[in-house]
């Protein structure tokens, strides 16, 4: 009769225990998972090094400005690429195996991430670009060039010789020997000053020193600009000397005793 009583105090013994472990499965879960999420956050990869196109150009530009010495610095690479990736703990960008051929004006180079094995081929054009004077409408001989015929232009340097005018300066008040097209480069031996005398004309020669000035008759044998050495005539001795055109038919000497010759 005892047994029967004894039944429902042991079921009860078991519920009691269930609820316990079930409470501490419950109680023990969240803490479980914020450990496993913190272990996830520790193992992320760190970010890529990321360098792009600004970065490849500056590198560039900085190594061939030393072997492209003459005039502005202009490049044109054969690809771009959107960037370069290295991982953490490369360095910077650095410039290798850099070859530049003036007459061609091409290059070849390899782009590097210091301290990784990441590596860019790079290739294309670099030249150096200097500005000179050119005319805006075509002059032809006797036509004078004045301040509003000359513009600026931008042309390769190595297109440019000691014989291309540089400087405006070196075009303004000048006379074509020839027609010079619009938007080129002008050398300066076709350029003259403008004609004061014609050839055959009759000139005043003069001769001039801190104690007098000699003047003379003469014929000019050659057509002649402001500053330019021209042969004439004197009338009187029929000697024929050189002198430097000084304005309008007149010419002066530099030696004394030339004129009375």
């Amino acid at each position: 009769m005892t047994r029967p009583a004894n039944r429902p105090a042991s079921l009860s013994a078991t519920r009691s225990l269930c609820a316990l472990l079930l409470g501490a499965a419950l109680m023990t879960a969240p803490v479980a998972g914020l450990a496993a999420t913190a272990a996830g956050v520790a193992a992320a990869p760190a970010p890529d090094l990321v360098y792009g196109m600004p970065h490849v150009e500056a590198v560039l530009s900085d190594a061939l400005s030393k072997v492209v010495t003459l005039g502005r610095l202009q490049m044109e690479l054969d690809t771009r690429v959107a960037e370069l990736r290295a991982p953490q703990g490369g360095g910077g960008l650095a410039v290798e195996n850099l070859y530049y051929s003036p007459v061609q004006g091409r290059f070849a180079a390899e782009v590097v991430v210091t301290g990784t094995a990441v590596r860019l081929p790079v290739s294309g054009r670099a030249f150096g670009v200097v500005q000179i004077p050119v005319l805006t409408r075509r002059v032809i001989p006797g036509d004078i060039i004045g301040p509003g015929d000359v513009d600026w232009q931008d042309v390769r340097a190595d297109m440019t010789t000691s014989d291309t005018a540089a400087t405006d300066a070196q075009l303004i008040g000048m006379t074509p020997r020839r027609g010079i097209s619009t938007n080129q480069a002008v050398r300066l031996r076709d350029l003259q000053s403008p004609r004061m005398i014609d050839k055959g004309s009759l000139v005043t020669i003069t001769l001039t020193t801190p104690a007098m000035t000699l003047t003379t008759q003469g014929k000019a044998l050659q057509d002649g600009g402001r500053g330019e050495v021209i042969r004439v005539v004197n009338i009187q001795s029929n000697r024929i000397v050189e002198a430097t055109v000084a304005g309008p038919n007149v010419v002066a000497v530099a030696k004394p005793g030339t004129i009375a010759q």
